[in-house]
């Protein structure tokens, strides 16, 4: 029987309701009684529309589950867009109670930074006119900046010259005679400061500049 009945069900309803007027009409003669076809018409009639109303069912949760999508979306997107109203009156009022009275929870405070990374790969090059043009590594993110302070021949104290934002200072202020200035470069953030190497630069007629690296900073 499981070779001759297909083992899905609606194939198996399928099956025997084929068959089912076929053996109303002449039970005997298959060898069948009329009580049992009679019996089996009703099973076949019982199961299609069970079958139908499966069918039905699937479908109708598959309509009702979409709908509950397109409604939850929409409800997210318009609420979304009330929250932020509510968070850009709360700024603009800069009222906090608002988060509470709306039952929102407020902005999480910033992260601070924390100090800024040191400057590497101090360098220097002679401009024309006299002037050094100090260039170095290291970040400007999160309101980083940097502070050069120099030391020339014979001062006893280094000296801020300049804060740029930049990784690079033009520095045309050197004291005139001086043979060697020392800088060494500060890098700052909020009340943080993280100091370069010292390094000193050596004037010469006629090599040219020479950049040497002395010790840290202190």
């Amino acid at each position: 029987m499981a070779n001759v009945i297909p083992s899905s069900r609606e194939a198996m309803i399928a099956w025997f309701a084929d068959r089912d007027n076929d053996w109303a009409a002449a039970p005997a003669a298959i060898g069948l009684t009329a009580a049992q076809v009679t019996q089996l018409s009703a099973l076949v009639t019982a199961a299609q529309n069970a079958l139908a109303a499966a069918t039905a069912a699937r479908i109708a949760s598959k309509d009702a589950t979409l709908n509950y999508h397109i409604t939850a979306d929409a409800l997210r997107e318009f609420g979304g867009d009330l929250v932020k109203v509510i968070k850009a009156y709360a700024d603009l009022t800069n009222n906090p109670t608002v988060y509470s009275t709306a039952s929102i929870p407020p902005p999480a405070p910033p992260t601070p930074a924390g100090p800024p990374v040191q400057p590497t790969d101090l360098a220097a090059q002679l401009l024309p006119g006299g002037g050094l043009r100090l260039t170095w590594k290291g970040t400007i993110a999160q309101k980083a900046y940097f502070s050069v302070y120099r030391r020339a021949e014979g001062q006893t104290s280094f000296t801020l010259v300049d804060s740029p934002a930049a990784k690079s200072y033009d520095d045309f202020t050197i004291p005139t005679g001086a043979n060697s200035v020392t800088y060494y470069i500060q890098a700052r953030r909020d009340d943080f400061r993280v100091d370069s190497p010292y390094f000193q630069v050596n004037f010469g007629s006629g090599a040219g500049t020479t950049v040497t690296t002395l010790s840290m900073a202190a």
